[in-house]
């Protein structure tokens, strides 16, 4: 019997079998709205242990994630490390520009670790002591070591196969009434849903790490403390911003400093390769993980931060044991819906967009939150499509201008921000003829 063909499959009062493959914060984020709507959540995860280091340092919330954890949130305790505003130092290190916006600093191992005590209430230094299970929650399943296969469609939901890391790749099926795909930009199941959605690099890395606050200078601090910094020199700039402490604590003198610095670098060439290789001399296309720098590749670009960079952050790149990279690069999935309305589409899986104004983190909330209205009947799965394809293509087009401006100039940019005008104005014109949705 051929598969049963429903444009109605979310079910607002009834509770469903929802699987969520990526335990990531995206993953979480949809998670936690879904099983205090009282659904029943089972999340498949490709890792095999629960305690996770930073995997990108340090986060930019913006008010829709404040929103989500305000909402969301059970746990008191707080997650972030406020900052009044923004500078420009010059090379000087003067202030030449300010901006007062109040933002929250935070890392990503203290919101993952906040999201799954919420989620499945799991116990960690970060959260010893989780919330307790509500009255009308849903079950909240947080599987490890689970690498997904394949999903297809049943009569009357889908199937998702995997294989079992922790028991010898054992393989096994599940079935759910909806899939939430949240396993990232490198997702291998988009991949099938989408042939030849891939990855485009936009020509400049993100050179990025941490320094223990008690080891920056008094001077440095002095001229960073506690603002979100920028300093912008040859077609490079670099920023700043203090984060909690490896451990997640927020006292003074535990936390961190986090930078990131921009830096152009060429497809293919040979300073790309040799900084994307590794220790043991693997070449990574994408991220090369904290601890697997060659001291001699990263040599030179130490010496240009000594060089160019303003003392102060001269100072904290020189201080890093352990920085990591990315290869920045952008990627738009066409669709957020797929085979029949069972297959959701979230997080950096639908949109890559570039960390310039760190945007992917609430994202990822907001879409959460137009789901859960969704979920309440309040908003068609439709519209939700609608509005995460348009919110992902404002965001990839702002990010894009905001980034080209500080490396390369206003006259670089000025492309992107007239595509970004059009996007604006046209709504959701862009959207009005979709492709179909796949199978």
């Amino acid at each position: 019997m051929a598969p049963k063909r429903s444009s109605n499959v979310i079910t607002p009062d009834k509770p469903m079998k929802i699987v969520i493959i990526g335990g990531s914060n995206t993953g979480l984020m949809n998670g936690i709205i879904l099983k205090r709507l009282g659904h029943n959540v089972h999340i498949l995860e490709q890792n095999t242990k629960s305690e996770r280091s930073d995997l990108a340092a340090g986060i930019t919330t913006h008010p829709e994630f404040d929103e989500f954890m305000n909402v969301h949130d059970l746990v008191k305790e707080s997650w972030f490390v406020p900052s009044p505003g923004i500078q420009w130092l010059n090379k000087d290190a003067a202030v030449t520009r300010e901006a007062k916006r109040p933002l929250k600093m935070t890392s990503w191992e203290v919101t993952y670790h906040r999201l799954r005590a919420n989620f499945d209430g799991f116990t960690s230094s970060f959260c010893p002591d989780p919330p307790a299970r509500g009255e009308k929650d849903g079950s909240a399943t947080f599987d490890l070591g689970k690498r997904v296969t394949a999903i297809s469609e049943l009569e009357d939901g889908v199937q998702i196969s995997f294989e079992d890391l922790l028991d010898g790749n054992e393989q096994g099926t599940i079935s759910a009434d909806l899939i939430i795909l949240a396993d990232g930009a490198n997702s291998t199941l988009r991949g099938t849903l989408f042939p030849g959605i891939e990855r485009a690099y936009a020509g400049y890395v993100a050179f990025r790490g941490t320094v223990p606050e008690a080891e920056v200078s008094e001077a440095a601090k002095k001229a960073f403390d506690p603002k979100l910094t920028y300093f912008c020199f040859k077609n490079n700039y670099i920023l700043l911003y203090i984060i909690p402490g490896s451990d997640g604590s927020l006292e003074p003198g535990q936390r961190r400093y986090n930078w990131v610095w921009y830096h152009p670098l060429a497809a293919g060439s040979p300073d790309f390769t040799e900084i994307m290789t590794d220790t043991s001399g693997t070449l990574h296309r994408n991220t090369l993980p904290a601890g697997g720098m060659n001291p001699k590749a990263w040599s030179k670009y130490a010496e240009i931060a000594k060089e160019q960079m303003c003392t102060p952050f001269a100072d904290v790149v020189a201080k890093t044991t352990q920085p990591f990279i990315t290869a920045i690069s952008d990627l738009a999935c066409p669709r957020a819906v797929a085979v029949n309305g069972r297959v959701l589409i979230t997080g950096e899986a639908l949109n890559l967009v570039r960390p310039h104004m760190a945007l992917s983190t609430t994202a990822s909330a907001k879409q959460a939150l137009l789901l859960e209205k969704v979920f309440r009947g309040e908003l068609s799965v439709q519209m939700w499509e609608k509005k995460v394809l348009h919110e992902g293509r404002i965001s990839a087009l702002k990010t894009n201008a905001f980034g080209t401006f500080f490396l390369y100039g206003a006259l670089s940019a000025v492309g992107w921000v007239a595509k970004l005008v059009g996007a604006m104005l046209g709504g959701m014109l862009p959207f009005s003829s979709l492709p179909a949705v796949p199978q």
